[in-house]
């Protein structure tokens, strides 16, 4: 760590003390981004940013003043510190805060977290890996392909008057493609994303050859009739789905909004037996992994949310913890170096079960297979509403075509307790972990 970086963290948090402040967070973030964008199947921009700033939050009467800046300079420092003072003075208390979290646990080390050589990859190298994507997309003639392509390096210091002192740095790299193949009347559209925070794991030549393939499956689409159907998911239709749903109903901080799907749900049945979900924070090179949370607090190594269908606990941060009379599991998440944190889930590992992914297509009679095409909830409403974007109608165990213009309804409990299988198979993209999932009913709007 360079040491300029911790003396000015160090300073700003002993000058709010000095100032007054009954309890300081300084969260200073050092780093840089850059973007490769990508239209009608050529480069159309680069760019690259600082990622750099620090966030002051201080503490008086239970009342919080918060302010940011990006400029460090010790003179600078002092005034955003001010700035938190002065807005805490002035802002109303709120009696549901109880202090900032401590934490003396060391932190745990976790392998491929940061890459030397995607921090030190050149311009011409990144976009070489991009163009080298590009043409794997490129299984027809005319394809039309479009997205971008990203990397960044992230450090990362956060310091409390509680006595926390954490700093931890990481890469990424990260693709997204989507193909277009026209034909006549005729158009196929698919997409497809890879990340990673090594360039060793980053499989970048995958990105363009799978958009591409699907891209051509998607070619002869039809409408459907409207009925209730089984829906069969590949993992990353299956990870998205229950990703999104759990994710949004062990928030802690949207149990005590009142927004949660699962609100005093804690030892309730939520879903189907078969379903088991963990959380886990410290999986070696996951994309969502981390030595400790955006508070410093070293997450619990994995956390169970749901068990055999049951519901076991939500996701907690310092403040929401003692709200739902929960532990911290150290779940505290930011948007920016300049927003207040709130409860956010890693990194998901769904329970395979016992029965082949191909016995699953085989055995259906009629119904939708999803790839890469997640059902998601209405925003913090149960109700479902998905368009599927990547999905094929089947019948009797066979891919038939395509399907166009369909939309997935239902809710979100009805979903939960309908799922009959998963498969013994599972996807692993770098600690997401999801099998095949079955559906047993619902309702796809087919248009015809």
């Amino acid at each position: 760590m360079n040491n300029e970086f911790f003396d000015l963290a160090k300073h700003a948090l002993d000058y709010g003390l000095s100032l007054g402040a009954e309890e300081i967070e300084i969260y200073a973030v050092k780093g840089f981004s850059r973007t490769v964008q990508l239209e009608k199947s050529a480069i159309s921009r680069f760019s690259e940013t600082s990622g750099s700033g620090i966030g002051v939050r201080i503490f008086k009467n239970k009342a919080v003043g918060m302010s940011s800046t990006t400029i460090f300079t010790k003179e600078n420092i002092e005034k955003t510190v001010k700035n938190a003072f002065s807005l805490s003075k002035i802002s109303q208390p709120d009696p549901k805060f109880q202090s900032l979290p401590s934490d003396d646990r060391p932190i745990p080390d976790i392998k491929d977290l940061y890459d030397e050589a995607v921090e030190n990859l050149s311009v011409e190298e990144f976009t070489d890996l991009m163009l080298q994507s590009v043409e794997e997309g490129k299984i027809e003639k005319d394809v039309i392909i479009g997205g971008n392509y990203g990397l960044g390096k992230l450090e990362r210091l956060i310091l409390n008057s509680q006595g926390i002192e954490r700093w931890c740095k990481a890469t990424s790299i990260s693709g997204y493609l989507s193909v277009k193949i026209e034909k006549e009347d005729d158009l196929g559209v698919a997409y497809y994303y890879d990340s990673s925070n090594t360039l060793k794991q980053f499989d970048y030549l995958k990105i363009g050859k799978e958009a591409g393939i699907r891209a051509k499956k998607m070619l002869g689409a039809k409408k459907i009739e409207t009925k209730s159907l089984p829906i069969l998911l590949d993992p990353e239709s299956t990870y998205g789905t229950l990703g999104s749903i759990i994710a949004q109903g062990v928030n802690a901080f949207n149990v005590i909004n009142k927004t949660s799907f699962f609100i005093d749900k804690i030892g309730d049945k939520i879903a189907t037996e078969k379903l088991t979900i963990i959380d886990d924070p410290f999986y070696p090179g996951g994309t969502n992994s981390t030595r400790f949370d955006d508070e410093g607090v070293v997450p619990q190594e994995k956390t169970v949310l749901v068990k055999d269908g049951i519901l076991q606990t939500y996701v907690t941060d310092s403040y929401t913890a003692p709200l739902v009379g929960l532990e911290n599991t150290g779940h505290a998440s930011r948007g920016t170096f300049s927003s207040r944190p709130v409860p956010s889930v890693y990194a998901l590992q769904i329970k395979e079960g016992e029965i082949s992914k191909d016995s699953l297509l085989e055995e259906l009679k009629e119904g939708i297979f999803l790839l890469g095409s997640s059902i998601h909830p209405s925003g913090d409403s149960p109700t479902i509403s998905s368009q599927i974007n990547q999905g094929f109608y089947v019948k009797d165990g066979e891919i038939v075509h395509p399907v166009k213009n369909a939309v997935i309804g239902g809710n979100i409990f009805e979903l939960l307790n309908s799922i009959t299988y998963f498969s013994k198979e599972i996807e692993n993209r770098k600690g997401q972990i999801a099998p095949w999932m079955l559906i047993e009913n619902l309702k796809v709007s087919g248009g015809k």
